[in-house]
């Protein structure tokens, strides 16, 4: 998770060559930085209508030197017409937001107001001025475009950008207040119920001649979790007494953050302002007494009781199948599982519902519908950003995203791509041949693509584990070439296991990790008696049943269907290659498979119980417990080298054999 560094103007007035003779000096102290932005009044003071100041025409026209990408919010002021006229057309990292939206800069999302508040324009009881691009007030549908746009974001807002204070902002704060500076009369109530909805992890304003940052303040948790913001208010850059104009940032975006940070509240943070002013207002209606009194006190009541996040357990005697099941988001917190059941039964009979709670006992942001069936389910997806009571749901399949944490879904990985791994080596990789944590004296084989390791905490002295040579979390999301290679080191140790008088079993899990790069993929492949391997499906279904799961059984693949067929079929019953998994192999070239669903968790080991229970050694179902020495370790190697070496397809390559595709490995 790499920082975007970015820097943060007041307001500019005109004056752009002092403003980027400070960003040249910043820029090459502290930098490289990625993007400025400049809120506050950018045009010097004067008509719209003016003729632009030659210094914003050099600019303009390219033949000023511009040290940063610069994105700008108020437009208005002397020569702010022509300027926006032109800037479309011009071919220089010089841009104008616009009135009001959201959009996304270097991976941020910000989140912007243009203009002041106004009240007989805002109002619509007198008509704006001149143009609108460049009228210094906003109107009431900036506002509400913006609002638009805010609730139908599916993410964070990483920057709220405004050119006026919120009023109300230094409610909540202890200590004197900054100097010069009007609680009463600064700031609008507007941009303060802009923050309330953006909820933005920063907000820089423009507007008052001060600088001021205020102590992070909190946001109740409306199901996501608790949200916080820092305000930063910058002075002009021409002030008077050279307050700070300028402040810098480096932000790793929301959407590549794990949802736990967001959700970390800092020291010294203070309750929302916003909701501190609201509560003392309720105070004071409460404290009008009589029958008014008694009205808006069961007012408050529903209404705080409508904005409780409660779980919903959903019923027990239904298992929870994820093919059947959608995701949603957004799901008014007053709506009761009758009610949700109620709205999704238009895509068909609703079997269950239910939101559960994370370890620390928050309620889930995530609310689950189960259909009877997988169709109905399918027609769930096309209630996405629809209404249901006043809010826009967000719907999607239970299992979506789950191995790439909360990554926007236009940054799914693709087949090939490796399931959400970059394919390079990662330091501290157990798995990756060039990290220094990586055991290369258990490597037994190595192929083009794909290499064989004797497992360091062995459940049989053949126990194995497929790995591809590049860091890739997933086998269903490998190459063509790849999962090809990783079939046919399959099959020669089916033949290997056979030749001993046994039957290979094996697993993948597929978890998505924040650690480490993330996941390596390694399928774990031991052999077993027939006996066991006539009873290790058996054996899986029963440990995941006792943890609460259900399988899926894919048939073996059709005589004469090649790898590609089968890794079709795989991601068709995974739902796709950025889906958390749990796949077992069984002896006859069936699979049990189970995506996990958001918010699900897989016993860690689940997989290795089931394998010891197989190899009759239950006590070794921990690999804590099949510790070895490096000289007993280097025997065991040896020994599955010569046991494996007639069945090698890397050897049979060398040999002339069977090899056909395999090169020569890896140098």
């Amino acid at each position: 998770m790499s920082a975007v560094k970015v820097l943060f103007s007041g307001a500019v007035e005109g004056d752009l060559p002092g403003l980027f003779k400070k960003i040249e000096v910043v820029n090459k102290k502290n930098g490289p930085f990625e993007a400025l932005f400049c809120t506050g009044q950018f045009f010097g003071p004067g008509d719209d209508t003016e003729e632009p100041n030659d210094a914003l025409v050099s600019f303009v026209t390219g033949e000023g030197i511009i040290p940063v990408p610069t994105y700008f919010i108020g437009g208005f002021g002397a020569g702010s017409s022509a300027i926006l006229t032109a800037l479309p057309a011009a071919k220089v990292p010089f841009k104008y937001l616009g009135r009001s939206g959201v959009a996304n800069i270097k991976g941020l999302n910000v989140a912007f107001l243009d203009g002041i508040y106004n009240h007989p324009i805002f109002t619509g009881s007198k008509q704006m001025p001149g143009q609108s691009a460049s009228c210094p007030y906003y109107t009431k549908d900036d506002v509400e475009c913006l609002k638009a746009q805010l609730q139908a974001l599916q993410g964070e807002v990483d920057v709220l950008l405004t050119c006026e204070w919120p009023r109300g902002i230094t409610i909540g704060v202890e200590g004197p207040l900054p100097q010069n500076f009007r609680p009463n009369a600064s700031g609008s109530d507007v941009v303060s119920e802009l923050v309330d909805l953006a909820r933005p992890r920063y907000h820089i304003a423009g507007g008052e001649a001060i600088h001021y940052t205020r102590p992070p303040f909190s946001h109740r948790d409306l199901g996501a979790g608790i949200r916080v913001t820092r305000f930063v208010g910058l002075a002009p850059q021409r002030h008077p007494s050279k307050a700070k104009a300028l402040h810098a940032l480096g932000m790793v975006p929301a959407a590549n953050m794990e949802p736990e940070a967001l959700s970390v509240v800092p020291e010294g943070c203070t309750p929302s302002p916003f909701e501190l002013r609201k509560a003392k207002r309720d105070q004071e209606e409460m404290n009008a007494g009589g029958e008014f009194s008694r009205w808006q006190q069961a007012k408050k009541q529903k209404r705080e009781a409508a904005a409780q996040p409660q779980p919903i357990p959903g019923r027990t005697d239904v298992p929870r199948d994820p093919w059947k099941t959608v995701a949603v988001k957004n799901v008014p917190w007053a709506a009761g599982e009758n009610d949700i059941a109620a709205f999704f039964s238009q895509a068909g009979q609703v079997a269950n519902v239910w939101r559960g709670t994370h370890r620390d006992g928050r309620v889930q942001h995530i609310t689950f519908v189960q259909f009877g069936s997988r169709d109905e389910a399918n027609r769930a997806l096309q209630l996405n950003g629809t209404d249901f009571n006043g809010r826009q749901v967000f719907v999607e399949p239970s299992t979506a995203g789950t191995a790439g944490g909360n990554r926007r879904a236009s940054e799914a990985p693709e087949v090939g791509a490796g399931g959400g791994g970059q394919g390079k080596p990662v330091e501290g990789c157990w798995f990756c041949l060039g990290s220094a944590a990586a055991d290369t004296e258990l490597v037994a084989s190595v192929g083009e693509e794909v290499y064989l390791a004797v497992d360091k905490g062995p459940i049989t002295p053949e126990h194995v584990l497929i790995v591809p040579i590049d860091h890739l979390s997933a086998s269903v999301a490998l190459s063509p070439r790849c999962f090809a290679e990783v079939e046919r080191y399959l099959s020669a140790l089916r033949a290997m296991f056979a030749s001993l008088g046994r039957e290979l079993v094996a697993f993948e899990r597929h978890l998505y990790l924040r650690t480490k790069g993330g996941n390596h993929c390694h399928i774990n492949v031991v052999g077993v008696t027939p006996a066991a391997g006539r009873r290790a499906g058996d054996a899986f279904r029963a440990a995941a049943a006792t943890a609460g799961y259900t399988f899926e059984l894919l048939p073996p693949p059709a005589r004469g269907s090649g790898p590609d067929e089968l890794q079709r079929r795989l991601l068709q019953a995974l739902g796709g290659a950025d889906t958390e998994y749990f796949m077992a192999l069984l002896p006859d070239g069936s699979r049990l498979v189970r995506p996990l669903m958001q918010g699900e968790r897989w016993p860690m080991a689940l997989g290795r119980e089931v394998f010891a229970d197989l190899a009759g050694v239950p006590e070794r179902a921990s690999w804590k417990q099949c510790s070895s020495s490096h000289e007993e370790e280097r025997q065991r190697v040896e020994r599955f080298r010569q046991l494996f070496k007639a069945f090698d397809v890397m050897q049979q390559a060398e040999d002339g054999g069977t090899g056909e595709g395999v090169g020569q490995g890896r140098e």
